[in-house]
């Protein structure tokens, strides 16, 4: 069930705060015989010299204002240069773009208004004085970074570099660097470069995926990912991520991002490992790390807008919504635009509040603040504060969108200051009318938050400082001075930095001050062995870790190196043994196998550990399966079958068949005992050989390069054999009968035909017989859809979901479905929904054809007409104990409520606040509003498997489609043929048909009084 509105802050909102707690008095009566223009007052602007006293800020704590309009407007992003100056990304334009868009048929935004504007503060006083234009005509400006005495600028298409060269403080040079960057969505814009320990640039990419180009020439594909580029030699490429808009990273590296309502999320797997290993699924790169939960609740002290308050009132038929609407003082909701999920890295607070995350809610008019603890490969990060938000404001204008470590060791907060961040469409006409989206164009804040008896810092002015000077800095507590002296040092390429760096690394009492000595010396090209080894027995982990990261760079010719990397496999922090794992595929030796296998072993219950481990298994990986597979100890712990299935893939997608003969060999020669190993092994290779249009046949026939011994056929064919005796052995355990099923998918189509057709009878347990469907359905042979059609009539509905799901995973199979259902052997009402969807919009012309001359007419074309006829149903009494049957029947393969259902889609609970108007028109209508994340794609492999889902996740080798009933599919990128989205949402259309009006009055009921799970 799609409960989706899109709704927007910057670039991110879902569904802004709506009223469910707001004062019984916003909803009076009265209000009905008003004129509309009387009941929408426009709420007014406060004026920056009395900003600050909408301001409740908790903890002491207080807000300073930096700079206002007209010396800044719509400030979206900044940064500092050596000298302190700040420059801010203006995002002027939003939310149109000139030339028409679905949202905006006429166009008319204004493009080309975007500005990066300077500013300085002369005095000393803390105040921004002066305000220059350093850049114009930019579109769309949503990003801006200090490099080399000029600013990056992110302003789709495009990243441009501007740097002034006559001292006018106006950019004279203005080159786009790279091109190709999304623009279809002012929500889904990249955003956000920051620098990393590695010299690198770091962007979010926001999902809209792109072709980069670099100055002309083709460059990267960047999907549902992140970037990163080396601003020297251009080198663009996708980084692990997929933030909409913010990230940042902490004082060791590891970076976070947020989307519109998920607002804390770290990434744990680093891309540059990751694609090292082509065959390797990784289901999610990311992890959600807030305690409470992505959509977790906020506390606002901002009044409703007037014309949300008329929409919601338009839309109440149901007199129970507003009884139930609360008296609280505060409306209370959940994060729906979350922005810029920022780490604090100063040294002007309290030492408790340093390593603190600050995200933006912008529909909120709020600042959320959370503690950041770490727990193994990743966070948990919890509420701060009770019952109310670190800032909030009682001004609706108030946005902020991004927060920026300022050299003066605070937290500058940015705020757009907008009369109305929400999405045209998500308005009604008539309201719109009374509306400026518009409004607030030309104003904009930037606060500096203050603690209790802060001593004030003045930053110093690193642009003329000496080598040694920069060295100094990089042992500060505070975040600017550390990144722009460890910057400096490395544009300046300044061999002179080296002696003092090593001193640095040896001598400094700050690890971070280590730290930085260790990346920056890798940064000028002066790691040497000694460094790495003074490095990796550092009493700080987090130094450790790091130079584990860049010991690769040396290992493999220096023994010591090798040697201190090994005694790492047993280091006391996880995070140490992590960058282990990833950190030794990089290293061809053979004490880094060794070590591998050692740490599979060691680690084998540690999912991230699995991972790290699997990823830096390529050349090596046959040596190691066969080891692990030998080790009996280990072959009988409950990871083993995954771990060795996974590097039987890897195996057998690999260009070498004699180590998969080998591996082939080991695997049919173990003990009974091993029947799961055994099977997951097995399914492992067989999909490993289908990538090289090969299979177990082809293999053990051999060809003139290789030839396979008769002992490795005559006991693979007896592995087939004893699966087959124990496939239709009553009375072998359920588990052995549909493990020794899932054997014989990898057997030739003739030698187990008769035999897994014959498990697909009503005699037959379900759970058995759906093994033997999807067992023929990996089967390559054309007769396959003819025997799963056979015996449909005698199918229960659980066999006959296997038997559709297998036939439409195959474009020939499901013309033959579609021949049937033609002739009447399968009827149209026992197609899911959402496999007719998946039809009519098929990316197969005749399949898609023959979908809508079978069922075309169950779906109306016209979704406002069926919303506009179920308008009757808002009249009704709904009954939620009848609706909780509704939701069973017709929502749970999709929805999760308690421990009903499938969470796919939207989490229902941050529904309470939506009005039944509504959910109905996300019910009856999905596709009016719905959101990237949860549009449906196709993706055929090079075996010819179609597969279908919402994208979930992106790695560098895998991409993860999730489909109804929680049903997963990780496609490695190396098998896929084609990919494309297909435009609809998951959630079908046409649930009118299953869903009367007095159900649909139910099922709103039902929906209406679901309530949040509570944080664990």
């Amino acid at each position: 069930m799609n409960t989706r509105t899109c709704h927007l802050p910057l670039i991110a909102s879902l569904v802004l705060l709506a009223l469910a707690s707001a004062p019984l008095s916003v909803f009076s009566a009265d209000d009905e015989e008003k004129p509309l223009a009387d009941r929408l007052p426009r709420i007014p602007a406060t004026e920056s010299d009395k900003a600050l006293d909408t301001f409740e800020v908790q903890r002491g704590f207080s807000l300073e204002t930096v700079a206002h309009e007209p010396n800044v407007a719509d400030p979206v992003s900044a940064c500092f240069d050596e000298n302190g100056r700040m420059f801010v990304a203006e995002m002027h334009g939003y939310p149109y773009s000139q030339e028409p868009t679905k949202l905006n048929p006429k166009g008319g935004g204004k493009q080309d208004a975007g500005i990066v504007r300077m500013l300085e503060d002369t005095n000393g006083d803390g105040i921004y004085d002066r305000s220059v234009v350093f850049a114009d005509k930019i579109s769309w400006c949503t990003s801006v970074l200090c490099y080399r005495g000029g600013v990056f600028v992110i302003s789709p298409p495009h990243i441009y570099y501007f740097k002034d060269t006559n001292g006018d403080d106006v950019a004279d040079i203005r080159e786009i660097v790279y091109s190709g960057f999304g623009r279809g969505n002012v929500q889904a814009l990249p955003n956000n470069l920051k620098w990393g320990l590695d010299n690198r640039i770091y962007g979010a990419g926001a999902s809209l995926g792109a072709e980069i180009t670099n100055r002309g020439e083709k460059m990267a594909k960047i999907g549902q990912q992140d970037f990163r580029f080396d601003p020297v030699s251009e080198k663009l490429e996708p980084q692990s991520g997929g933030a909409q808009f913010g990230m940042s990273f902490d004082d060791w590296g590891n970076r976070f991002l947020a989307t519109n309502s998920n607002h804390m999320i770290h990434v744990v797997y680093p891309y540059e490992y990751l694609v090292r290993n082509p065959y390797l699924p990784v289901p999610g790169v990311t992890r959600s790390i807030a305690k409470e939960g992505g959509a977790a609740p906020v506390f606002r002290r901002s009044p409703p807008e007037p014309w949300r308050v008329v929409r919601t009132k338009r839309r109440m038929e149901n007199p129970k919504f507003a009884k139930n609407a609360g008296t609280e003082r505060f409306a209370i909701g959940f994060f729906t635009s979350a922005t810029s999920p920022t780490i604090y890295q100063g040294n002007a607070y309290p030492p408790e509040y340093r390593g603190n995350a600050f995200i933006g809610d912008v529909g909120g008019n709020l600042v959320h603040r959370k503690t950041v603890e770490s727990d193994g490969a990743s966070f948990v990060a919890t509420r701060a504060d009770e019952n109310v938000e670190f800032i909030a404001s009682t001004d609706n204008w108030f946005r902020p969108v991004n927060f920026v470590n300022a050299p003066d060791g605070t937290l500058y907060v940015l705020d757009m200051y907008r009369e109305t961040i929400e999405h045209p469409y998500s308005i009604p006409e008539d309201i719109k009318a009374h509306l400026d989206l518009e409004s607030g164009h030309d104003r904009g804040r930037i606060y500096r938050l203050v603690s209790p008896d802060m001593q004030r810092i003045k930053p110093p002015k690193l642009g003329k400082a000496s080598v040694e000077e920069l060295v100094k800095n990089l042992e500060s507590p505070n975040i600017w001075n550390r990144e722009t002296a460890q910057r400096l040092i490395w544009e300046r390429q300044d061999k002179s930095a080296v002696a003092p760096l090593r001193k640095l690394l040896r001598e400094s009492s700050s690890e971070l001050g280590r730290l930085h000595a260790l990346c920056t010396l890798d940064g000028i090209k002066s790691l040497k062995a000694d460094d790495v080894l003074i490095g990796l027995s550092d009493p700080h982990a987090g130094v450790r870790q790091h130079a584990v990261r860049l010991s690769s760079t040396v290992a493999d010719k220096s023994s010591e190196v090798m040697s201190q990397l090994v005694e790492l496999v047993d280091d006391p922090d996880y995070r140490v043994r992590l960058q282990l794992a990833f950190t030794l595929g990089d290293i061809a030796q053979e004490e880094a196998a060794e070590a591998l296998a050692q740490m599979a072993i060691q680690y084998s219950d540690d999912k991230e550990m699995r991972i790290a481990i699997l990823s830096s298994m390529t050349a090596n990986a046959p040596a190691v399966a066969l080891r692990l597979l030998a080790n009996d100890k280990f072959r009988n712990t409950a990871r083993s079958a995954e771990i060795l299935s996974l590097l039987a893939g890897i195996v057998a997608s690999g260009k070498n068949p004699t180590e998969t003969v080998k591996l082939l060999a080991a695997i049919s020669t173990l003990p009974e005992d091993s029947l799961n190993v055994q099977r997951r092994m097995l399914k492992a290779i067989g999909e490993g050989l289908a990538r090289n249009k090969s299979s177990i046949g082809k293999l053990l026939a051999g060809d003139k390069k290789h030839k396979v011994p008769d002992d490795v056929k005559q006991s693979v064919a007896a592995l087939f054999t004893r699966a087959g005796e124990t496939a239709i052995d009553e009375k072998a355990p359920p588990a052995n009968r549909s493990a020794a099923v899932e054997i014989l998918a990898y057997a030739d189509f003739d030698t187990v035909a008769d035999t897994l057709t014959e498990l697909i009878t009503p005699q037959t347990p379900t759970a058995l017989q759906i093994a033997a469907v999807n067992a023929l359905s990996t089967q390559n042979d054309a007769q396959v859809a003819g025997v799963l059609l056979e015996g449909w009539r005698g199918y229960f509905p659980a066999v006959r979901a296997a038997v559709i799901e297998a036939l439409i995973r195959s474009d020939d199979r499901t013309q033959q479905l579609l021949v049937a259902m033609g002739d009447g052997e399968v009827t149209s009402a026992e197609l899911p929904r959402d496999k007719k969807q998946l039809l009519l919009n098929h990316q197969n012309d005749k399949i898609r054809a023959a979908a809508r001359k079978l069922f075309g007419g169950e779906v109306s074309g016209d979704r406002g007409k069926v919303v506009a006829e179920y308008q009757a149903a808002l009249e009704l009494e709904g009954n939620a104990e009848r609706g909780k049957k509704v939701f069973e029947k017709t929502c749970s393969v999709c929805h999760k409520v308690g421990e009903l259902g499938v969470q796919v889609g939207p989490d229902l609970a941050s529904t309470q606040n939506k009005t039944p108007q509504d959910l109905l028109v996300n019910i009856l209508d999905p596709n009016r509003e719905a959101l990237p994340q949860y549009t449906t794609y196709s993706v055929v492999t090079s075996a010819g498997k179609t597969l279908s889902g919402i994208v979930t996740g992106e790695s560098a080798n895998s991409i993860t489609l999730l489909r109804a009933e929680g049903k997963q599919d990780v496609v490695l990128r190396a098998e896929i043929d084609v990919l494309a989205s297909n435009g609809v949402s998951l959630m079908p259309e046409g649930l009118e048909k299953d869903i009367p009006p007095q159900a649909m009055a139910d099922l709103l009921a039902f929906i209406r009084q679901i309530k949040p799970a509570k944080a664990k």
